[in-house]
């Protein structure tokens, strides 16, 4: 470990009770970090505990662990520790609990970091906040099994399966090192990156086949609207990764998920091969995240909210 990655491994050292914080709306990165955090410290003879203001998704629901997640609680922490978070509010409601906590650390790879906590560690280059968990347990000496796979789910799960362009020859090493842990990783990568319910694969075609491109092709957007989430009895939660299908196009420079949270708001995924920034364009409506991935909230009604977004991917061409 460096310096500063060292910092946070003595605060996690010295403290006893520590709370760990995933954003809301987790993903698979994120709770991988909280669960695998949790493990190692628990195992250490400490008493950590996961939580987030969201629940689970069912993807993630085979995680082990993943039962054991909290909502956040008036109780003020020792140490509150926040993972794959770029910003406070990206913790949602469990901002005010984090802030409660007598210390507070992150770590965190996205680009668009704002420092929240008394110390952060932020890696921009990192596939996965995953990466840097694991430099961080490792130098402390605390993977095993559970925690190596835990970590391998979000490697998995934020580098696309190691096809995103911010997969290194590190992100390959690292798995590498994990691998030589009595983990299943054929079966991690089926689970996180292959695997769909029925009602998910009937969410994904119903989509993808109104799927809409624009100037010539170079712009791709998919909707998902709430009517979609009930005729297939899924819910938001469900379209991670179904973005890929539209930037994997030939021709397509940005593609856009824009998903029907409630009346007038709108959860926005975004995607970007050369010719734009996605973290840019995300940013442009207070959102952040990395170069090619990236991701916002937006309200108003669905025709403006798609006009606003075709125009910052234009301005960014």
């Amino acid at each position: 470990m460096n310096d500063k990655l060292q910092k946070i491994a003595d605060m996690l050292s010295s403290a006893k009770d520590i709370a760990v914080f995933c954003h809301t709306n987790p993903d698979g990165d994120t709770i991988a970090c909280a669960l695998a955090v949790c493990r190692a410290l628990n195992n250490a003879g400490k008493t950590a505990i996961p939580v987030c203001d969201s629940p689970v998704p069912e993807k993630y629901a085979f995680m082990e662990g993943a039962e054991s997640f909290t909502l956040p609680d008036k109780r003020a922490h020792e140490l509150a520790f926040a993972v794959d978070s770029s910003d406070l509010s990206r913790l949602g409601g469990a901002g005010k609990c984090f802030l409660s906590a007598k210390r507070r650390a992150a770590v965190d790879h996205h680009k668009s970091h704002e420092n929240f906590a008394q110390f952060d560690y932020v890696e921009a280059d990192a596939s996965a906040c995953a990466e840097i968990v694991f430099l961080l347990l490792d130098g402390m000496g605390l993977i095993d099994d559970g925690v190596a796979a835990l970590l391998f789910a979000g490697i998995v799960a934020d580098s696309g399966c190691f096809q995103y362009p911010s997969t290194t020859a590190r992100t390959h090493d690292i798995a590498r090192r994990l691998m030589a842990y009595d983990i299943d990783a054929a079966d991690i990568i089926y689970r996180v990156h292959r695997r769909l319910t029925p009602n998910v694969f009937a969410l994904k075609n119903r989509v993808l086949s109104r799927c809409k491109f624009y100037d010539d092709g170079a712009i791709a957007v998919i909707t998902f609207t709430r009517s979609d989430f009930e005729a297939t009895s899924t819910s938001p939660a469900d379209t991670e990764g179904m973005i890929a299908s539209a930037i994997d196009v030939d021709g397509v420079e940005v593609a856009f998920a824009v998903s029907e949270v409630a009346d007038k708001n709108f959860k926005v995924s975004v995607r970007t091969k050369e010719r734009a920034d996605a973290s840019d364009i995300a940013c442009a409506f207070g959102g952040g995240g990395h170069s090619r991935a990236a991701g916002c909230r937006m309200n108003g009604f669905y025709e403006d909210v798609i006009d606003k977004l075709l125009k910052a991917a234009r301005d960014r061409m």
